[in-house]
């Protein structure tokens, strides 16, 4: 009988455990709203310290990107990482004074200063280790354009008279974030992108580009015509949001000539 009534509270603790979000609603919530800004407001923000948007702290977004860039392994699977981050998570959380101990920028730290503690057990460590982890990823899919599989995106570049835009990207590749928190979720270029190409982004660890295209360094962005033969353009490398809009205006002209 005692053993039964051991399990079924396991059983209820673990019913009953706070999710990732849950926890950073409860324990940093009411500091870090809200989360998610653009990165090209929060920079204007810090140049004038952050007299724009008197933030509390920063963004959970943010967070989630330095976090994924500072801490633990970035070539390891996700699981490791977040594994590491776990436990950076255990030890900041109780002392976040040391600033040898913070994943912020200076101007970032700055501008906030130090954190004061925050209590969180083992459970919610970890849980929260997954929600901050996979926040940033989420934040873009959700802020960004639409993405697409190669062959999805080529049936709606073939049935729209668009182009097939590949975005070629390692996880663990600095630009590739970069270009993905600056660049591909601004206004402008989504509008570019929504009116004349359909994207597809394709880890090239693991993904083979099509039409034998040669793999580039990353990131890198593949242009495919809607016949589904013809490429356009490949380059690499990070750029400004101005300089991308640029490439998309070059791109569409090389296939109007």
């Amino acid at each position: 009988m005692k053993k039964i009534a051991g399990l079924l509270l396991l059983a209820s603790a673990v019913l009953f455990a706070m999710s990732g979000e849950e926890v950073f609603q409860t324990k940093c919530a009411s500091c870090h709203t809200p989360y998610y800004i653009p990165q090209s407001k929060l920079n204007v923000n810090y140049q004038h310290n952050n007299t724009d948007l008197n933030l509390s702290a920063p963004t959970l977004t943010e967070l989630s990107f330095r976090l994924k860039d500072q801490v633990g392994d970035r070539t390891t699977d996700a699981e490791g990482q977040k594994f590491e981050i776990e436990e950076w998570l255990t030890t900041f959380l109780k002392d976040p004074s040391s600033n040898k101990k913070s994943i912020l920028k200076k101007e970032t730290r700055k501008v906030f200063g130090n954190m004061p503690p925050v209590e969180v057990d083992e459970d919610e460590a970890e849980a929260l280790a997954d929600f901050m982890y996979d926040y940033a990823e989420k934040m873009m899919l959700k802020h960004g354009v639409k993405r697409y599989s190669y062959e999805d995106a080529l049936k709606k570049a073939k049935a729209e008279g668009k182009i097939v835009l590949i975005e070629g990207y390692i996880p663990f590749c600095r630009g590739c974030i970069w270009m993905d928190r600056n660049v591909m979720v601004e206004p402008e270029v989504k509008a570019a992108l929504n009116k004349d190409f359909v994207l597809v982004k394709m880890n090239l660890l693991v993904e083979k580009l099509p039409l034998g295209m040669k793999r580039l360094g990353t990131p890198s962005f593949y242009f495919v015509d809607s016949d589904g033969k013809t490429v356009l353009e490949m380059v690499e490398g990070t750029g400004t949001l101005e300089e991308f809009l640029g490439l998309l205006s070059s791109v569409k002209e090389k296939r109007e000539k």
